[in-house]
């Protein structure tokens, strides 16, 4: 798929109810529910807030994203059952990241909209090889110009990615074209929990 590609939904209307899993929005600081809130409307997502003093500054040290990550898992184990479809944008992505590879039992799949990421993180290029959940990577691109490279190499590195272009979109797309962001995570969300269907299907048939 060439990532300058049109990439436009023309499927059928897929509804919230057809997604069986929960839906959770990570955030990187408080405010969860209002830059979500799109997101919460169309597939009964929740949404995450970030505990005082465990939000991480725009560097993103190696210790706040640890301790967000950590919170951000316990928090999924006691919000109830699990795996789960993670929502995450910007600067939340990096944490995601590492929190589906370092915890894939918690993660059924990943939408990661407009990433925000140190590509020069130590570990990064590791942190991608281990994430075992489909994925999938929404950038918008206000212009024809826009250095797509960032999003790009996050799907690329992840060894079920999928890079879609929201075009003549600001970011973020999650918000500025909510209902385009949305009809390809409902759709993704549903084709993953599909294919998780069938590798239980394979597993049983072997037994």
């Amino acid at each position: 798929m060439e990532p300058t590609e049109t990439l436009t939904w023309d499927g059928p209307e897929l509804e919230a109810g057809q997604i069986r899993h929960r839906v959770v929005c990570l955030h990187n600081g408080t405010g969860a529910g209002e830059w979500f809130a799109h997101q919460i409307a169309a597939y009964d997502a929740v949404a995450w807030d970030v505990p005082d003093g465990v939000i991480p500054d725009a560097a993103g040290s190696p210790d706040q994203i640890e301790a967000w990550v950590t919170t951000a898992a316990a928090a999924l184990r006691d919000g109830g059952v699990t795996p789960v479809h993670l929502v995450a944008s910007g600067r939340a992505v990096y944490g995601t990241i590492v929190l589906a590879g370092r915890y894939p039992e918690l993660v059924k799949s990943m939408i990661l909209g407009d990433p925000e990421v140190d590509i020069s993180i130590e570990g990064y290029a590791r942190s991608l090889q281990l994430v075992q959940a489909p994925s999938l990577v929404i950038a918008a691109a206000p212009h024809a110009d826009t250095d797509i490279n960032e999003p790009q190499s996050i799907a690329g590195g992840i060894d079920n990615g999928v890079f879609v272009i929201i075009e003549n979109t600001a970011v973020p797309a999650h918000r500025t074209r909510a209902d385009s962001f949305n009809e390809w995570a409902t759709s993704f969300m549903t084709i993953a929990e599909g294919l998780h269907t069938f590798a239980e299907s394979e597993e049983d048939f072997r037994a």
